[in-house]
């Protein structure tokens, strides 16, 4: 029984991250913030799962497809790519995350985009951004920054 409601979860976790807006509210809270900042510093092209805003592209993936949950363009000379991914404290041990992050990694290498994560500063199990490198280092996925909010 408990694999059934796990299964679940997982499936719904899965159709949400196609999805082109998030229904949620902290992940969504957390990227109305992330938005926000990078239209501030004058990044240009912010495409976020929110709305009022144009969704990401989604990424086609060999298990499955993902759609980031915001992606923009430096003001740097090269308008360089910018694929987010928001993580809550939640999400670190779920399967099929790691097929996300993968393919987030795929596409950002592909792009020459910088790959970015956002966490929590904290939460009930403790440093989420510790967790989440160890994570990511077992995979070889190299962020180019993960931001603590």
């Amino acid at each position: 029984m408990k694999l059934e409601s796990h299964t679940s979860r997982a499936q719904a976790r899965q159709h949400e991250a196609c999805d082109p807006v998030l229904h949620d509210g902290p992940r969504r809270n957390v990227l109305w913030l992330m938005a926000e900042y990078f239209r501030t510093l004058g990044f240009s092209d912010v495409k976020a799962r929110l709305p009022g805003h144009l969704a990401p592209e989604m990424l086609s993936g060999t298990l499955e497809d993902h759609r980031p949950d915001l992606t923009c363009r430096q003001h740097d000379r090269g308008r360089t790519p910018v694929f987010l991914e928001v993580v809550l404290g939640e999400e670190l041990d779920e399967p099929g995350t790691e097929n996300r992050w993968s393919l987030l990694a795929s596409a950002a290498r592909l792009y020459s985009a910088e790959l970015h994560f956002v966490v929590p500063r904290w939460s009930a199990r403790g440093s989420i951004d510790r967790r989440l490198r160890r994570r990511l280092s077992d995979m070889d996925v190299h962020p180019n920054h993960i931001w603590k909010v």
